[in-house]
């Protein structure tokens, strides 16, 4: 049971970060205009933060898909929805008018939406790494009959 639900997750977190990066590269013009305009990300040149970001999300969805680096990729993955649900809080909060640079549905979504959207995914990551420890950890205590 344990091995399915975090098949489910890391599938989950496979369709996630593959869609969200495929948007933004698809509208890769558009995701730096609304990057440029986030008050918390100024210093920083669009093209480093886009092209940063779509990178990490394509490797964090290889890095689930994979048994061998499904725990780095539920990791990465925690980290990544943690870091964008405060970015999103932060602005939500704190500022008025930023667009959302996510592309796609996901853009679409509003602040409240997505920060919860966020916020589930993050705990899915969680849920997903004590699973990952606890099969890595405790060998199944089946026997075969005799």
């Amino acid at each position: 049971m344990k091995n399915s639900v975090l098949q489910i997750i890391c599938f989950l977190f496979c369709i996630l970060f593959f869609y969200a990066a495929s948007m933004k590269a698809l509208e890769f013009g558009q995701f730096q205009l609304d990057i440029a305009k986030s008050p918390l990300l100024a210093n920083i040149p669009p093209v480093v933060t886009g092209v940063l970001t779509i990178v990490t999300e394509v490797a964090a969805a290889i890095l689930v898909a994979l048994p061998g680096t499904r725990k780095a990729g539920l990791y990465l993955s925690a980290f990544l929805m943690l870091s964008f649900s405060l970015y999103m809080s932060v602005l939500y909060f704190f500022y008025t008018n930023i667009p959302c640079s996510c592309g796609g549905i996901l853009g679409q979504m509003g602040y409240p939406t997505h920060i919860v959207f966020n916020i589930a995914f993050t705990l899915l990551a969680f849920t997903g790494i004590l699973l990952q420890h606890f099969s890595l950890s405790y060998p199944s205590t089946k026997t075969t009959g005799a």
